[in-house]
């Protein structure tokens, strides 16, 4: 049984905080990886707490946002998320 996918849940003022971006990366490529496997054409990627509403992320957006997510993953040195990351846009 496939493990589900955490969404995060960010109040409105944290979506700037540095703090957050881990987690924010991680449900992108997280989602990004779903959405390829289930053929779906968007990613939410975090829900803003209390206002049951999700910031998405569209099919056209993905390469884009997984450069981002790999120039953080990169500047953190975590390299078996990068590789994952370059699978990914291959297939975007």
């Amino acid at each position: 049984m496939k493990k589900k996918r955490h969404i995060p849940v960010i109040s409105f003022n944290e979506l700037e905080l540095k703090q957050k971006k881990p987690q924010v990366y991680k449900s992108l490529v997280e989602g990004i990886a779903e959405a390829i496997e289930e053929e779906k054409d968007e990613v939410k990627l975090c829900e803003v707490k209390y206002a049951n509403t999700y910031l998405t992320v569209h099919r056209d957006a993905w390469s884009g946002s997984l450069a981002k997510a790999m120039d953080f993953y990169i500047d953190n040195e975590q390299y078996e998320v990068c590789a994952l990351i370059k699978e990914l846009t291959s297939k975007v």
